[in-house]
């Protein structure tokens, strides 16, 4: 009986740490939270490619919904694709470059 409730105990640690980690991930969109111990909020890259959208893409978006019709339907899938690409820089931002000699490995 003595060991189930040390497996309990045990089991009742790793959820907490488990919650905590949860919680952690989830940031709003575009913060890097801390990257190699530094709190810098959005990455660089991500804030030049938001400067992008919010000005190039914006008014393209913007001018095509006035001609409306296949012009309005291709100016949404191309706001769809850079969406995407922010995911992506978000997420790249995130993590660490690889170490050179690591990756000669493979």
């Amino acid at each position: 009986m003595a060991e189930m409730q040390g497996l309990m105990e045990r089991l009742e640690r790793v959820v907490g740490r488990l919650e905590l980690l949860s919680a952690g991930s989830h940031r709003p969109p575009g913060d890097c939270g801390e990257i190699n111990g530094v709190n810098g909020g959005v990455a660089p890259s991500v804030e030049a490619f938001d400067k992008l959208m919010n000005s190039m893409v914006a008014e393209f978006l913007k001018k095509s919904r006035i001609l409306a019709g296949d012009v309005e339907t291709h100016a949404e899938m191309v706001h769809s694709a850079f969406q995407a690409q922010r995911t992506f820089l978000v997420m790249a931002s995130q993590y660490q470059q690889p170490q050179e000699h690591s990756v000669n490995k493979y």
